[in-house]
């Protein structure tokens, strides 16, 4: 852990972590507002996140997909590299930046495999359940340790462990869907999923303003 912060350290300064928060947001919102403003006729309550990919103006939603992507590892890298100056549990934060990295990493591939084709729509899928559930394990790591420092304030921790509630609910809901039972439930999927990917949005302009403004 400590090769991992002090290698971290040479290539950007942690005080620059909030920033490249507000860079990831601001990168996914650009794609998904061009690509959903070019897609005539797309309904958020009826169409995932991702079907905006098919659309006219796909190549906005897989390009803000894969900034937003590198962006967020740099912020996640930044917000663990903070909290490991006030805290002894470094297997913890081993963790949250092992699976961090793994829900950026497939957040970029989510967003480079995407379209029509059934074997880049079944990678888009893969990468897609792998994001979303690696993102609620490092979303709780991560707040579990802002709980446990007294330089970030508990709300910060209270908003990210509703996100974490959220995802789990998301990610129960999908695996449900596919039983003949419980198939109406991917009714809801597209609203649900469109509402975590806002506020896992809001978390990071939260988490990255309350950086910027403590310089942490």
């Amino acid at each position: 852990m400590r090769h991992i912060k002090k290698s971290f350290d040479k290539i950007v300064n942690p005080l620059f972590g909030g920033f490249f928060g507000i860079l990831s947001i601001t990168s996914a919102i650009i794609g998904d507002i061009i690509a959903f403003i070019l897609f005539p006729g797309y309904n958020l309550t009826k169409k995932a996140v991702s079907y905006l990919c098919r659309g006219p103006g796909g190549i906005f939603f897989q390009v803000g997909a894969v900034l937003s992507g590198l962006f967020a590892i740099l912020f996640l890298l930044s917000l663990a590299n903070s909290l490991y100056r006030n805290s002894s549990n470094e297997r913890l934060i081993e963790n949250s930046i092992f699976v961090s990295i793994v829900s950026c990493i497939c957040l970029i591939f989510l967003g480079i495999f995407c379209g029509s084709n059934p074997i880049i729509a079944l990678l888009h899928g893969i990468f897609a359940f792998i994001s979303w559930f690696s993102g609620l394990l490092y979303v709780t790591l991560l707040n579990i340790l802002i709980l446990k420092d007294s330089r970030y304030s508990n709300f910060l921790a209270y908003i990210g462990f509703f996100l974490s509630w959220s995802l789990g609910l998301l990610l129960v809901i999908f695996l449900l869907h596919f039983h003949t039972p419980f198939h109406i439930l991917v009714l809801i999927l597209p609203s649900l999923e469109w509402f975590n990917t806002i506020l896992i949005m809001v978390w990071y302009f939260i988490v990255s303003i309350y950086m910027i403004y403590r310089k942490i």
